[in-house]
């Protein structure tokens, strides 16, 4: 049997704009990173991570850090505990590895 003329589509796009910065890109996860440093109330910041560097040593300590804070079960996008330069010298670090 074929599909009813009236079955929704296989997905919905949310949005219509696609220029917009804050998307994914394709090969990249999005992350929150923030509220690592000890102090209250401090913005998180959206970054965006290789999916090539998702198995690095590295970047699995610092996704086990929101497994053990929030669990695995967390919906939405991944909440890292730590300091957002930290996050940022670590992915800059593994890129200059991966080029040598």
């Amino acid at each position: 049997m074929g599909k009813e003329a009236n079955s929704p589509p296989a997905y919905v796009r949310l949005t219509g704009d696609e220029t917009r910065k804050d998307r994914a890109c394709k090969g990249k996860v999005p992350v929150l990173v923030g509220g690592g440093g000890g102090g209250g109330g401090e913005v998180m910041e959206r970054l965006m991570i290789p999916t090539k560097m998702i198995k690095h040593p590295y970047i699995v300590a610092l996704l086990e850090m929101p497994a053990n804070e929030f669990g695995y079960q967390q919906h939405g996008t991944i909440k890292i505990p730590c300091d957002v330069e930290r996050l940022r010298r670590t992915i800059e670090m593994i890129s200059k590895e991966k080029r040598e």
